[in-house]
């Protein structure tokens, strides 16, 4: 029976060990843990920007000479690792350099949930904080329709995120920014799109995220390097 239990731990120590070693080598690695319980302050954003690298719904110089147009929705996991840990990774490596610059669109297709939160970064854009928000979004995902981006919430990420409260509830009860987010995802739908998070460069389009030096070597194409 001490046998037993000897193996069960080293086979415990294995695990943690070996999700730590993957998570140290995946530079597209990224999980905040944000609290669902009544006391919700929201995770800060892995990444913040340098000024005038956030504009609009992008990341990086407007005149940057490849640009990566990326389709999400903020309920979805696999979007939660593209902006806490993709971003990051090529902020560091192109937009920094002014080499890339990555344009957000809506497909909001999970719940209600995507739709309230898409419609929340809208009119965050509306007072030039889109990037404060949308990070804060994908910082305090907590799973697909259980509460983690309830109206309550999503003010109170609104708030941290320095914004005219006063002004984003008058925005977020306009019903003409919820039409314009269903448009979004209809115009994803007639571009094919299919899943989140979708990636965009030129002619080039791929559901997902591809591996680290997958779309590193795909960007250094778009440069012509």
């Amino acid at each position: 029976m001490q046998l037993i239990r000897r193996a069960a731990l080293s086979g415990v120590v294995v695990g943690v060990v070996a999700v730590i070693v993957l998570l140290l080598a995946n530079p597209f690695s990224g999980t905040p843990s944000p609290s669902m319980g009544g006391d919700f302050t929201p995770v800060e954003p892995t990444l913040t920007p340098a000024a005038g690298l956030a504009t609009d719904h992008g990341l990086g110089a407007v005149d940057a000479p490849v640009t990566l147009t990326v389709w999400t929705d903020y309920q979805c996991p696999i979007c939660g690792t593209w902006g806490n840990g993709v971003e990051p990774a090529l902020y560091e490596r192109y937009i920094t350099e002014g080499k890339l610059r990555i344009e957000h669109r809506h497909y909001s297709f999970i719940g209600e949930e995507s739709f309230l939160a898409a419609v929340g970064a809208e009119c965050a854009a509306d007072q030039e904080k889109f990037w404060a928000y949308h990070s804060r979004l994908f910082a305090n995902q907590a799973g697909e329709n259980e509460g983690a981006f309830s109206s309550e919430r999503l003010r109170t990420i609104a708030e941290a995120s320095g914004l005219d409260l006063a002004a984003w509830d008058a925005c977020v009860a306009d019903p003409a920014v919820r039409t314009q987010v269903e448009a979004d995802a209809a115009e994803a739908t007639s571009l094919g799109i299919t899943g989140t998070p979708t990636l965009i460069i030129g002619e080039w389009m791929e559901s997902g995220i591809p591996a680290a030096e997958d779309l590193y070597a795909r960007i250094d194409e778009a440069l012509g390097n």
